[in-house]
């Protein structure tokens, strides 16, 4: 059903998708939706980071937020842009975080500003005020943030800037592990064990306010043992590999660090590094260091294909930063945040 109109002299028009559709045309016309980021990306950047139609199938059936696909679409049915905006449902209320693309061949069209146009009308029918976007360009590009510019031009205001930095497996230094006085490290592959849950669930809360947000509007999230999961389930089903870090805080017993780092089963030789927290009051003894130190070598044992680790840091983050460059890490991109209030 289309949605939305404002293209049609360019024989395109907006549609929804929906990625539990069945019916044969529709279940390709999402597949061509997601594979709109992933060539988005491979242009802009030379790589792509973009989920795979079945991982975002499976990861869209979730309680913690619903997500509106839109496709931009030709009169032949050739997917050309695409637009996927997140609400959350238990907290941030008020925020709406949308994802956009639009081909290379078919920009320059008003096919990104008429997606951009519904996803905020999308985002008022649901009650939210308050839109976030990332851009991203490579540290060499001479162009620069060029969507970024675009999205300045329509209302945003820059919220945050990220490093994307990547880990050569390969030749990066090899630092040996170590336990800081005080506190156990503990590994682990795939889900952690279930009596961890809690801890993890209040680790999990505390990324969300501990870990710096610059000036986007993110509020604290609400993570119990259910969420934690939910969310283990999903990345079970989609088959993600996973290493676990955690910091045991010998006297209390409780776990007060963690990190993470997924591979994709698509992508064997690719991993990502993903959330990595020490809680406030028990930074200063290299806890970080320790954990990633700790997640490197787990990582080298049982993935022994992967090649390169990818990760973001907001640049503001000069402690994670220096954890990462002692470990070899190079930053190769920029992701900025972007904020618009309707």
């Amino acid at each position: 059903m289309a949605v939305h109109d404002p293209i049609a002299a360019a024989g395109v028009r907006l549609v929804e998708v929906d990625g539990s559709a069945t019916e044969p045309v529709a279940h390709a016309r999402y597949d061509a939706w997601a594979g709109v980021f992933d060539k988005a990306q491979l242009h802009d950047l030379g790589r792509s980071d973009a989920w795979s139609p079945d991982n975002l199938r499976e990861l869209g059936h979730a309680t913690t937020h619903r997500t509106v696909s839109l496709a931009a679409v030709t009169e032949d049915d050739k997917v050309v842009g695409a637009a996927k905006i997140t609400l959350p449902l238990r907290e941030n209320l008020h925020l709406s975080v949308l994802e956009l693309a639009v081909l290379p061949g078919w920009r320059r069209r008003g096919i990104g500003s008429a997606l951009l146009a519904e996803a905020e009308e999308i985002t008022r029918t649901h009650g939210r005020t308050t839109v976030l976007v990332e851009t991203d360009w490579n540290v060499d590009d001479p162009a620069g943030d060029v969507h970024g510019e675009w999205a300045g031009r329509r209302g945003f205001a820059p919220a945050q800037i990220m490093f994307m930095s990547v880990y050569d497996v390969r030749t990066a230094p090899v630092l040996e592990p170590f336990t800081p006085t005080g506190y156990a490290i503990e590994t682990h592959l795939g889900v952690p064990p279930d009596a961890d849950t809690t801890d993890r669930a209040y680790l999990a809360r505390r990324m969300s306010t501990d870990a710096p947000f610059g000036e986007t509007d993110w509020r604290e999230e609400d993570w119990d043992e259910e969420r934690v999961h939910e969310l283990d389930a999903k990345l079970t089903a989609i088959g993600r590999g996973r290493v676990h870090a955690f910091a045991r805080d010998l006297a209390s017993g409780c776990l007060v660090g963690f990190t993470e780092v997924q591979v994709p089963a698509e992508a064997p030789h690719l991993a990502y590094q993903q959330d990595t927290l020490v809680l406030r009051e028990h930074r200063g003894h290299r806890l970080g260091l320790a954990l990633k130190v700790a997640a490197a070598a787990l990582l080298r044992r049982a993935y022994p294909d992967v090649e390169t680790v990818r990760t973001w840091n907001a640049v503001e983050n000069e402690h994670m930063l220096a954890i990462n460059e002692a470990m070899g890490y190079a930053p190769v991109a920029y992701t900025r945040e972007w904020q618009k209030r309707l």
